[in-house]
């Protein structure tokens, strides 16, 4: 009977979200490839910069991504749908940290929008933003120009103002070296407490509590940073959507993490079936293949520095990281699993995927980070 009454439960919220979301995105609109609007405004993720041949020289490839879109609180629409969704999530409609999260999270993509940035002294032109808001390029830069423009390894940017936006949005980009170790992090149960296998505390601590650092992990990092040379690099693949990324840099921040540089999702929240299935759950296979593809892509860019991935066992860390240790093998020195779900070290989840590729050695699920080497072995 309880079955029952969930199953029943389930599909009314889904059916209550799916109207929201088509109301949503009747209100949200299409247009063609457009400037920035007035109440449009560009976010832009800390990506990093990576050897590249330019011209036959050596150099550099920026990495430039992000997501245009307009603010929660700009609509009338938007604020009806943060009220819709407050009791599907919990929350009390007039809680302003509420209002806050839930903003960014229906925050409107912005299709077809043209951003231009300016590189130093010169401009570059980036691809439309797709359904989701999101844009992404790879900007080639010589050496000359990198030196001339790097301040602490980090090369800044922004964009142009348009006649209908004055602003104008920054962005940052980390020279990374050629080699060297970049530890792969994950977010949720990894750095930031959410509870992901409990999805009303997940819920809850994505939405209505304010975030709360795991518990030595902050300490642990910046031991890794101390005790490395400059070449260490940190990089988060999250599973999230980017329309949380702002308040999740802030966070890391305020935690004393050291600086990251970013992987998330891109989803079109005006989308009715997607606003559902973000809402109540995101697929399981759909996450694990997102991680999988980012962090191949960052090693195919930086074909000679190795990694560390650290995760969590609360959803598809494992599978992910089984995955990226079986294509890249010694390039990958370690892979550290937080144990959430009750799983030692010799669980037949973790025999099953990393046993049968002689990796096992590589593995170590732990319960607290002081269980963690406080300097990585190998440090490049």
């Amino acid at each position: 009977m309880n079955t029952t009454l969930h199953s029943l439960a389930a599909r009314a919220l889904a059916l209550r979200l799916f109207i929201c979301g088509c109301l949503f995105a009747c209100l949200s609109g299409c247009a063609a490839t457009h400037d920035l609007a007035a109440n449009q405004q560009v976010l832009f993720g800390p990506s990093l910069a990576f050897p590249s041949a330019v011209n036959g020289s050596a150099g550099w490839s920026m990495r430039v991504q992000g997501r245009v879109y307009e603010p929660g609180e700009g609509s009338a629409g938007r604020q009806a749908l943060i009220d819709a969704l407050a009791p599907t999530l919990g929350a009390t409609r007039s809680d302003p940290l509420y209002r806050a999260r839930a903003g960014y999270f229906v925050s409107d993509s912005v299709r077809n929008a043209r951003v231009l940035i300016a590189l130093g002294e010169r401009v570059a032109a980036l691809a439309p933003t797709d359904a989701s808001g999101c844009f992404a390029a790879d900007i080639p830069i010589g050496s000359d120009e990198a030196a001339r423009l790097a301040r602490d390894s980090l090369i800044a940017f922004e964009s142009l103002s348009t006649p209908g936006q004055a602003s104008r949005f920054h962005g940052t980009a980390l020279l990374v070296p050629a080699e060297g170790v970049t530890v792969v992090t994950d977010m949720d149960d990894t750095l930031k407490e959410t509870n992901i296998r409990d999805r009303a505390e997940a819920k809850a601590n994505t939405f209505v509590r304010p975030f709360r650092a795991v518990a030595g992990m902050a300490a642990l990092y910046r031991a890794w940073q101390q005790a490395s040379s400059a070449a260490l690099h940190f990089h988060v693949v999250s599973a999230g959507p980017w329309q949380f990324h702002e308040p999740l840099r802030r966070f890391t921040e305020e935690a004393g993490f050291p600086p990251f540089t970013w992987d998330m999702r891109c989803i079109d929240i005006t989308n009715p079936a997607v606003l559902v299935e973000e809402t109540i759950k995101p697929e399981p296979q759909r996450v694990q293949d997102f991680k999988v593809a980012a962090i191949r892509a960052l090693l195919v860019r930086l074909p000679l520095r190795h990694v560390v991935l650290v995760g969590d066992s609360g959803e598809r860390d494992p599978e992910a990281y089984a995955a990226i240790v079986k294509e890249f093998g010694a390039r990958v020195d370690a892979v550290y699993i937080r144990n959430v779900s009750g799983e030692g070290q010799h669980a037949k989840r973790y025999e099953d995927r990393f046993g049968p590729l002689n990796a096992l050695h590589k593995l170590q699920v732990f319960d607290r980070p002081g269980q963690l080497p406080q300097q990585l072995n190998g440090v490049r």
